[in-house]
Order: structure tokens, then sequence, then C-alpha cells
């Protein structure tokens, strides 16, 4: 029980306003203020939409704003430095690592331009050298798969209660044959140090399930029913067992064993590899066999994606290393003769005056307040008491929170980068540094150290790999240069899945941005999954198990006598901002 995760009763109006970023139409958001949050808690949040400012969060309004605003993260480990990127990174490494900065940093901005003055004259004498050449590369066309939707069909009970029976007796196969299914994933096993015995009797206690959900395919290339069964056998072991293990693929590891042992007289069975299964019934074996040659196929585009994958993680060997690994320590490290600290976010006088020059004279604006500073970059909206200590070096520790990325040469701080840490992602929140570098890029050349940071931090904890860049606007120069990190997903604002930002999904974006706002179709996800409306959730059973302070005693809200309207209109004002998954993070911090 967490009883200061978040104080309900400081939920904010929803809120309108002049859109900052095309500054034509209106922008539209919810949100609330909270002391802390627990880091996990936030990730979850991120993962539906939400950012914070200091100890304000919110998230906008998909359905009214005027400009399309999504999420993006990037997966550092597959991180791939665009041509630009690189450059970028060998002339600022180029500048740190100057002979002329080691004596002279109290003189930093004559040096750093007798730096520059230096780079352009090489630069020009390469450019006289160099001739001209222009490659041209035919992209083909995607193919696009559109999948025509059905009249849904009415349920026969009849069916869902042979299909109950049947899937009774795949529990009963799977029990019967549990070994032969754990070597599926001996591998995976073993690599993470579990011993069969105890997998066995873990995996044979989690087959018997009752909750199994039968639904009538809407889709005219699927089954004429489908049903979640392979995925709560994942999702029931999925936190003892299968923590690191996407569905997908312990969906394709089971398909050779469903084949083999999963024979109906009534219907056939084909595993997706989304985790669903869709069902055919035995009138309609000429379109499941088409279903399954497509199934195949996929399973061969899934293979030939890990070895993509395998191929764009050869190549960083391209990347242009930053960071010196020598003397990387999770709060410190040397880039040059620059020397970089993470410390826990404050506002101090040093980095104040640094982000006013900031301000002045990269943005026009000389009106900054220590107190609006220190509200917008240095609060601790996170709980700073949290880390994770690594099951590889147990000498390595992640430290989560709210912290500050300082940059210096020498004494002299040139440089902040707002970051928050969670268990899996790091956070960019802002980057502001002294305007003589303003020339080299310095907030591209921060993001690369930022995700070379995330790369680093991997080697010792699996599970910290993703580099969220707030939110994405393709119509916005200042917001567009987030897709550059490449490869990268946008969240789908009506199911709340990774979608891969491809050349494909930009040009649909900038069809919708042009379309009238309640003619936009919302969701980019393609995945068969349902829309997800905290809105319309009812489900708030849980409301009686939330425990209070009272008189010095913890008592649950069903055991208290008063009235208790006035709370549940406070507890409804949150629901609907969250749905039942984050509000129960919320109030109980699980």
């Amino acid at each position: 029980m967490n009883i200061d995760n978040i104080n309900l009763g400081y939920f904010e109006g929803d809120h309108s306003s002049t859109c900052s970023y095309c500054h034509k139409g209106k922008s539209y958001s919810l949100g609330f203020s909270t002391n802390k949050l627990y880091p996990s808690t936030y990730q979850s949040m991120m993962d539906r939409g939400w950012r914070r400012c200091g100890t304000y969060y919110y998230k906008y309004n998909f359905t009214l704003n005027c400009c399309l605003s999504y999420t993006i993260r990037a997966n550092a480990l597959l991180s791939q430095q665009k041509k630009g990127q690189r450059k970028i990174a060998k002339t600022f490494l180029k500048v740190v690592q100057s002979d002329l900065l080691i004596n002279k940093v109290e003189d930093l901005k004559q040096v750093i331009q007798q730096i520059s003055k230096n780079l352009k004259q090489k630069q020009e004498s390469k450019q006289l050298n160099k001739q001209p050449q222009q490659l041209q590369q035919k992209i083909e066309p995607k193919q696009k798969i559109i999948e025509v939707k059905q009249k849904p069909q009415k349920i026969s009970e009849e069916i869902i209660q042979s299909l109950r029976l049947h899937f009774k007796q795949f529990q009963e196969i799977i029990t019967q044959n549990i070994q032969e299914v754990i070597q599926l994933f001996k591998e995976y096993f073993d690599q993470k140090g579990f011993k069969l015995e105890e997998v066995q009797q873990i995996f044979q206690i989690n087959v018997n399930i009752d909750t199994i959900q039968i639904f009538p395919s809407q889709v005219n290339n699927k089954g004429d029913y489908y049903s979640n069964f392979m995925m709560l056998i994942y999702g029931l072991n999925k936190k003892l067992l299968f923590q690191d293990f996407p569905v997908n693929k312990f969906a394709l590891q089971l398909i050779p064993f469903v084949q083999k042992n999963f024979i109906s007289n009534q219907f056939l069975f084909i595993q997706e590899p989304n985790g669903f299964l869709s069902i055919f019934t035995k009138e309609n074996e000429q379109k499941a066999n088409l279903h399954l040659n497509q199934i195949e196929k996929l399973i061969v585009q899934e293979k030939q994606k890990v070895i993509n994958e395998q191929n764009v993680l050869n190549q960083q060997k391209q990347n242009i290393k930053i960071i010196d690994a020598l003397t990387f320590k999770s709060n410190q490290f040397q880039i040059g003769n620059m020397k970089v600290l993470l410390k826990p976010a404050e506002c101090t006088e040093e980095n104040f005056q640094l982000y006013k020059r900031y301000c002045k004279e990269i943005h026009g604006s000389a009106k900054e307040s220590k107190d609006g500073y220190s509200s917008f970059l240095c609060e601790q909206g996170l709980d700073q008491k949290k880390f994770i200590q690594s099951k590889i070096d147990s000498s390595k520790l992640l430290f989560m929170g709210c912290f500050h990325m300082r940059y210096y040469l020498g004494d002299i701080l040139v440089a902040v980068g707002v970051v928050d840490i969670t268990e899996t992602a790091l956070s960019s929140v802002y980057f502001f540094y002294d305007p003589i570098f303003e020339e080299f890029n310095f907030g591209t050349f921060g993001a690369l150290v930022e995700i070379e940071y995330v790369q680093l931090m991997n080697q010792y904890f699996p599970d910290f790999k993703y580099y969220y860049l707030g939110f994405y606007l393709q119509n916005t120069n200042k917001m567009s240069y987030k897709g550059d990190f490449e490869p990268c997903e946008l969240l789908c604002p009506e199911t709340y899945t990774w979608v891969e930002l491809t050349k494909e999904l930009r040009k649909e974006i900038d069809k919708r941005q042009a379309q009238q706002i309640n003619q936009r179709q919302l969701r980019i996800s393609k995945q068969n999954v349902q829309i997800i409306d905290d809105m319309k959730i009812n489900d708030k059973s849980f409301y009686g198990q939330i425990q209070v302070s009272l008189k010095g005693k913890i008592l649950r809200l069903s055991q208290l006598n008063f009235d208790m309207n006035k709370l549940y209109k406070y507890l409804d004002n949150g629901y609907c901002r969250f749905g039942r998954q984050l509000m129960e993070k919320l109030i109980f911090g699980i």
C-alpha cells in the first residue's frame, strides 16, 4: 500500500489554449498534480500517452487537438545514426578533444570560435577537392494490407460450449506433454538459469485456467472465431517465467506444437503470431488453409526480421562512439575533454544562469524567473529513492527518478540534459546549453549521448533499452526531428500499442493532418487489438479496497460509514482519465 503515491484531490480541469506549435488552432489536454510517483507508475503512464512538466502530469486530447501529436520512443539497442547525425558527432568530438581546450577553458568563448574557424577552413579545403556525387535509390512501395471488415456474426452458444470443451482437452494435452512444451523454450530457460524441474512445476499449475474468452471474428480473412487461450497461458506464466520474452515469439514457438497435437473433427485451429488463436469451422477448411499459408509466410518474415535486426546490430559498429567506455560509470563519464555527471535534478544558480543565457540567445526569451525554471525542470516528480541492483554485476546500480545530466569543460557548466529514468527507459525532458555551441548542434549531440548511455547501461540491466523523446508532431520542425532517431515507434492513441514510424506511416499522418479534425481516423495500429477507451470502462469494484488513514487507523473505504459520494466523485474524475489498469497503479502502486 502506497498512501503517498498520489493525491487524487489535486485533479485539475481539462485545459484548452491556442496551440503553441501551429499558433492557429486549439490544443486540449487533461491533467493532475501530485508530489511524486513511482518510476514504474510513470513508465506505465508514458505508455498510455502521458507526460510530466514538473509535478504536473498531462495528456493531450487526441480527438480535439488541431495538431496530431504522438508519443514517440526509440529502441536504443537498434539505434542507427544517420549520416547527418554521424557528421554532428564527429564535429563535436573534434571540438571537445581539441588541444586548445586543455588549458584554456577560462576563455571558453574565444577558444570555441578559434576551433570553429579551423574546422570550417578544413571543410572548405575538402570541398574543393571533392567531386559532387548524386545517388538515386529507387524505393519500392510496400504493399498495404487491407483488412475487409464483415458484419458481426451472431454467437452460437452451441459452438461456444463445444469450443470450451476443446480448450479443456487442449489444457490436458499441454499438461500431459509439459516436458515437450518446456523443451521449446529450453535455450531461453538455460540462459536465464532456470531449473527445468521448477519451470515444469510452475507451468503445469498455470495451465489450469477457466477464464478463456471466445469471440466471433469481424475480419473476412481471419477465422470464424478467435480466442485468447494462448495469451492467457502466456500471461499467467509471464511474471515468473517469460518476463522479457515477447508474446509473439512465445506464440511462434508453440505453432508447431499446436498443429501437431490439437486435432478436431469439428474445428481447425491456427495460432496467430500476435498470441490469439484463430478458429475455423470445418466448412471453411479452404479458407483455413489459405490463412495457414499466410501465417507460414509471416513466420518467414519474422525470422527475416530477426536477421535484419541482427544486421542492424552489426552495422552499429559504424556508429560514432561518443562516450569513453573506459571512464563510464552509471553516474559519470568522459567525452573527450568534457566530463558528464548524472545528478538528481535541483535548481542551482549555476544551471539557472546557463538556462537564462540559453533562453535569451537561442529562443529570444529574456523573462525567465528562477521559480519558473525550478518548477519546470528541477522538480523531483518521481520517487528518487528507487534503484535496481544488476543481476549481472552486483556492484552496478540503476538509480531511477528525475536527473540532470551535466556537461562540464573544466569547471565550466556548458550543458544540461534533463532526463527521467525508469526500470526500462530513459525519457528526455529538455536540453539546454551555452549559446557559444549553437552552430555545433549540441541538442542533437546530447540526444546521441543519451542513447549511448542507455546502450552502455543495458550491459548490466537488459530491460533498460528504450529512449523516450516526448511527443512527435510531424508538421512542426522543432518536434519532427525526433523521428530522425531511427528505428523509432509511435504510440497508437486507440490501442496503446507501438507502431514503427515508416515512410508509409509518415505519409498517412500528413494526409490525416490535412483533414478536418472530426473526420480524422485516430488508429495507426494494424494489429487485431480492441480499442481501449478509458472513459467507457465501468469496472470500479476495486474502489472498496482502497485504504485511507483515519485517526491513526488504516481502513478500507468499504469499512467507513459516512457518505462517500463526494470521494467517489473524485475517484471517478481520475478513473475517466486513466482506466482501471493505471488507476490501480496510481492508488496502490502495483
